[in-house]
């Protein structure tokens, strides 16, 4: 962690702020993660443009999201025993490299499905070692004391860019830049690599690599899901956050058709429910950054696990482009408050040589899990409709929550009676 003499004074909901290597790491990763909403909105909607599928669209959702599924893991690993800094670097110095062909293979007119699927599965490829790298620098950067606060700033400006990319992209869409979108993605790419140089040369400390504990890469991730068994809210947690995986998440992938197919919407209308989402992300990460030190985070991860779900049925179920708006709103506020607080426990409850592998876990549970629901929920959409899959999706997955919440009073009940 950086050095207390460093720190500037900021208000407790700004606590993480008051480290430098912090603030300079943020805005680079803003700038990124802008450029990552407006790719991956422009993706989805070219797909649906050349196709005209819904299979498709979550064929993408699958390719994008198999790789994290595939290297999560093997990234938090390499996590825990590379210099993080320069590992982040070289990741997206590849992420850079493939935004710019998408770029170039849309204006020239030579962009087909099956490229825009490689090219998509590169990408998460990149975000299957980069995530971990970066969820654990966080740690690095701010501290224990102030890492709920941390999670919660950087939740904000995640969920900022989701709110301000899928618009930037409908505007550049709507007036046919569709290639610009994945050009300001490589120039964004640029911004965060700046960022990562600056951190790395200021502090030199946090570019060396922890001493791991020996044993093969196999033996390594046994020792992390080791770990995670013997705890139980952080099994809870992962259990959890795979069925959102698989249930809730891919919701995402069907927007496009429930804009356009179901309510009639347009490109620009699309970006802009995608953002009514990002607004609500946003809006839920602010409150976890002013509220979430108060209080059991425990408590708090509970109430967004089960209201998560809850929010997307009346999604599902919205009759024009104002409804809509207004439950995407509410369900990236839950979903935040569930994302955030399930990520700060698992910060807090690892110890530093197993940081890097249980945020593995985490991508893998959150993100690898996704291309397996967005297929599921392309193929069921295809067949039974976008809105039935949607809220049967969203119905399972609250009842899953609402079982592992009850399960988990009933066993604390039993070891309190036992002694």
């Amino acid at each position: 962690m950086q050095n207390p003499s460093e720190k500037l004074i900021w208000p407790r909901a700004l606590s993480s702020l008051q480290y430098q290597g912090y603030r300079v790491f943020l805005l680079g990763q803003a700038v990124a993660l802008l450029g990552t909403w407006v790719q991956g909105t422009a993706q989805r909607w070219l797909i649906l443009e050349l196709t005209g599928s819904t299979f498709y669209v979550g064929l993408l959702g699958m390719v994008t999201g198999l790789p994290i599924l595939g290297f999560a893991l093997v990234g938090g690993m390499l996590a825990d025993r590379l210099p993080k800094i320069s590992f982040l670097i070289l990741i997206h110095t590849l992420i850079l490299l493939q935004a710019l062909i998408l770029g170039f293979l849309v204006q020239s007119g030579a962009i087909s499905v099956s490229l825009l699927l490689l090219l998509a599965s590169v990408l998460g490829a990149g975000m299957a070692f980069e995530v971990p790298a970066r969820q654990s620098l966080v740690f690095d950067l701010v501290g224990r004391h102030d890492i709920t606060n941390g999670i919660a700033i950087h939740s904000a400006v995640f969920n900022l860019s989701r709110f301000a990319g899928p618009a930037l992209a409908g505007v550049l869409m709507s007036a046919g830049f569709m290639a610009h979108c994945f050009f300001f993605k490589a120039a964004s790419s640029l911004c965060i690599m700046a960022s990562l140089l600056y951190v790395k040369k200021r502090y030199q400390g946090l570019n060396r690599p922890l001493r791991p504990s020996p044993g093969t890469a196999f033996e390594s991730i046994k020792e992390a899901l080791k770990f995670v068994a013997g705890h139980e809210i952080l099994s809870r947690v992962l259990v959890t956050i795979m069925a959102f995986g698989i249930l809730l998440l891919p919701y995402s992938i069907l927007l496009p058709s429930l804009g356009r197919d179901v309510l009639g919407l347009g490109a620009r209308e699309y970006g802009f429910m995608c953002a009514a989402n990002g607004l609500g992300a946003l809006a839920g990460a602010v409150f976890v950054a002013v509220f979430g030190h108060r209080g059991r985070r425990e408590v708090w991860w509970w109430a967004g696990a089960i209201l998560f779900p809850a929010s997307i049925v009346p999604v599902a179920l919205a009759q024009d482009f104002s409804q809509i708006s207004v439950f995407l709103f509410l369900s990236g506020f839950v979903m935040v408050l569930a994302s955030t607080s399930g990520l700060s426990i698992l910060q807090i409850e690892v110890t530093n040589e197993l940081r890097g592998r249980i945020m593995g876990l985490f991508s893998t549970c959150f993100m690898g899990l996704f291309p397996f629901g967005s297929l599921l929920q392309g193929i069921v959409a295809e067949h039974a409709g976008t809105r039935i899959t949607m809220a049967g999706c969203a119905a399972a997955g609250l009842f899953i929550s609402i079982l592992l919440f009850i399960t988990k009073g009933k066993s604390r009940g039993k070891n309190e009676k036992n002694r």
